[in-house]
């Protein structure tokens, strides 16, 4: 399995690059969708888990890794799918500002790279109501895992500023693609 992690505080464009790689990967006559499912993130309505096919090989792309709710539906997800995905792409929060999300979302790449069963009732009894010590390393990712670190471009003062910042967006899809065809070739 490869982890592709597109990480960054929050607010630098995480979702909006996620976003642009499904209209990437939507228009490739190569990836078949299987489903798109939107999550419950009233703050971000955006956000979805999206599983597509290339080649016999199954890749999920989930957007949102706000906080439990959120890495709840995406263990509930991946418990719905009849084998694991060869490759996940997600976003990944770089601070624990008081939920621990970073943290979390890296037990829970652990679990799924270690096979773990019923992810969901996992995250629930192991991770969300144990602390998680600090730093925490997840061998499962010591191998085939790609961190995309986006930075703020801070441009506060621009009028359109989702105009502006589309480029920076658009380059870093095009590095997630990159990422996923790699690992596909190497499947």
């Amino acid at each position: 399995m490869t982890f592709i992690l597109v990480s960054g505080k929050p607010g630098v464009g995480k979702t909006a690059v996620c976003n642009r790689l499904h209209g990437m990967l939507d228009q490739n006559g190569t990836f078949k969708l299987h489903d798109r499912k939107s999550t419950s993130n009233v703050a971000c309505p955006e956000d979805h888990i999206t599983h597509y096919e290339k080649k016999n090989k199954h890749i999920v792309v989930n957007t949102a890794s706000d906080g439990d709710r959120c890495m709840l539906e995406f263990a509930k997800y991946l418990d719905s799918l009849a084998k694991m995905p060869d490759i996940i792409v997600t976003t990944i929060r770089e601070t624990d500002d008081g939920e621990d999300q970073m943290s979390r979302m890296l037990a829970l790449l652990e679990a799924i790279g270690n096979n773990t069963k019923n992810l969901e009732a996992y995250y629930t009894s192991n991770i969300m109501t144990k602390p998680i010590p600090t730093p925490f390393a997840p061998s499962a990712l010591s191998h085939n895992a790609f961190v995309l670190h986006l930075e703020d471009q801070n441009i506060q003062n621009v009028p359109n500023k989702v105009n502006a910042l589309k480029p920076y967006w658009d380059d870093n899809a095009d590095k997630v693609k990159y990422a996923i065809d790699f690992a596909l070739a190497r499947l």
